[in-house]
């Protein structure tokens, strides 16, 4: 099966169990907001965002080194299974210890306290989960991730459904994550160890040190980046009031939820960048510069309809009770173009072997959030934190940027993103002059975009080519004739 097909395949099975996983985290989500209330919902938010912070050490950039390690090598298997299980053990323990701590020193109530241990184990337990996932994303089975995911979204459905039937508190809540992490982690060991064989931990001294020292970047990376990503909720909780953080995190949701998209491509190009930078790297700038255009072309026209619908899609979402989330919507959603080439601009780096260099572009991007949000929270409140989220995002897309044109790989931004700022905002127009349902809006708005985006020529030689060599040859042939 050739490079552009496994990519496919990958993508494809990721994109439909992300796309099960969203249906259900649409109605779970839905009911746990409306069921909780912004106060509840925001604690559940802070904990969500505190733990992750946290739990950011329990990687340190060993996964994605895993995945492009033994995607290149697989008798490198076992060597790193062993020693990243070991490794992940010993940081959950620190983590935990760390967590604890603040939360001690904290003077927070005591249903946050305990929501926030909760949430915090059950962060941790997805981190172990992780040494399993690697190696699904190293052989590009992605198949078994997707399986994963699903099991995740069901038991996290039908958990959340149960809490509101049986009318159970936030601290329940909490726990059904929990429980369905725990499912997760028993799956993937399970199939990690028929099809790569039962885990032996391992502690190679020397190796661990080389791991550490080369995922060391990546990990500081991931740091900065997660500490930009979730400060917003943090400052939020602390500035203002639980409800307040409640909005916010209603709002960003939804605009976090569309974030699978570059989640699924990065993760299904990851093996395939890595391989390509070592047998072809005229094919590597090829690939990367048509992923920013397709992330493009998708971005740009859900940020102009989400801004115009904001207010239907939130009455519609979350009831009345969160109508001071509209203007966050529509001000968030525009981080959504920059996070989705941010995503890919990432794996394009880390497959480059120059993951060293996004230290201080992450760290600058920290900076400008904490700052941001700072001054911003203070002076608008839950729509201030959504400004510097996207300050923030537009920040990390020009870093990232100089750093792949410093490296060979630079791409006209004017030429990526003229065709779909054109096409969409024709299609704003017309849902704006429409002013129907919100479902009605939607698909006359796709179908006004994509002929836009068809008659203005959007897709040239290149793309039809590799139209080609993903579509079947019976399917090929149909369409010729």
């Amino acid at each position: 099966m050739s490079s552009i097909k496994i990519l496919v395949k990958n993508t494809g099975l990721l994109f439909l169990s992300q796309m099960i996983s969203y249906i259900l985290a649409f109605f779970y989500t839905l009911y746990s907001a409306r069921y909780l209330g912004a106060s509840d919902f925001g604690i559940i938010s802070f904990a969500t965002a505190i733990t992750g912070l946290f739990c950011i050490l329990t990687d340190l950039g060993i996964g994605t080194l895993t995945t492009r390690e033994v995607a290149r090598d697989y008798s490198r298997t076992y060597k790193y299974l062993g020693n990243t299980g070991s490794i992940k053990i010993v940081l959950s323990i620190l983590t935990v210890i760390l967590l604890t701590l603040f939360v001690e020193i904290s003077n927070y109530q005591e249903t946050t306290r305990i929501v926030v241990y909760i949430m915090g184990l059950a962060s941790i337990i997805t981190a172990i989960s992780g040494v399993f996932t690697s190696m699904f994303r190293a052989y590009e089975e992605m198949e078994y991730q997707s399986i994963s995911e699903i099991l995740s979204a069901v038991s996290l459905f039908i958990g959340i459904l149960l809490c509101i039937y049986f009318k159970y508190n936030v601290i329940a809540v909490a726990t059904v994550y929990l429980i369905a992490n725990s499912l997760v982690l028993i799956y993937n060991f399970i199939v990690c160890s028929k099809k790569y064989g039962l885990i032996h931990l391992q502690w190679d001294t020397n190796f661990l040190k080389k791991l550490i020292y080369d995922s060391f970047p990546l990990a500081i990376t991931s740091i900065f980046a997660l500490v930009a990503f979730k400060i917003d909720t943090v400052m939020l909780n602390v500035m203002l009031t639980s409800s307040a953080t409640g909005w916010y995190t209603a709002a960003f949701n939804l605009m976090q939820a569309l974030i699978f998209i570059p989640t699924v491509y990065s993760t299904a190009i990851m093996p395939v960048f890595s391989k390509l930078f070592i047998t072809s790297q005229d094919t590597l700038k090829v690939s990367y510069e048509k992923s920013l255009k397709y992330l493009a072309i998708l971005s740009v026209p859900i940020a102009v309809g989400t801004t115009i619908l904001a207010e239907k899609i939130i009455l519609f979402m979350y009831g009345t009770g969160y109508i001071e989330a509209v203007p966050v919507l529509r001000t968030v959603i525009w981080a959504l173009p920059a996070i989705f080439f941010s995503y890919i601009l990432g794996t394009s780096i880390a497959s480059i072997n120059k993951q060293h260099e996004t230290v201080k572009a992450t760290f600058l991007c920290m900076v400008i959030s904490i700052i941001g949000n700072a001054i911003f929270i203070e002076l608008l409140g839950c729509v201030g934190a959504a400004i510097a989220t996207v300050i923030t995002e537009i920040g990390m897309v020009i870093f990232y940027m100089f750093i792949m044109h410093r490296n060979g790989m630079g791409v006209s931004i004017s030429k990526i993103f003229i065709k779909p700022i054109l096409a969409s905002i024709i299609m704003g127009i017309t849902i704006y002059v429409l002013n129907l349902d919100l479902f009605s809006s939607f698909i006359i708005g796709a179908i006004v975009y994509f002929i836009i985006i068809i008659l203005i020529k959007t897709f040239d030689d290149k793309d039809k080519e590799l139209l080609k060599q993903v579509l079947p040859t019976k399917l090929l042939n149909i369409i010729q004739r």
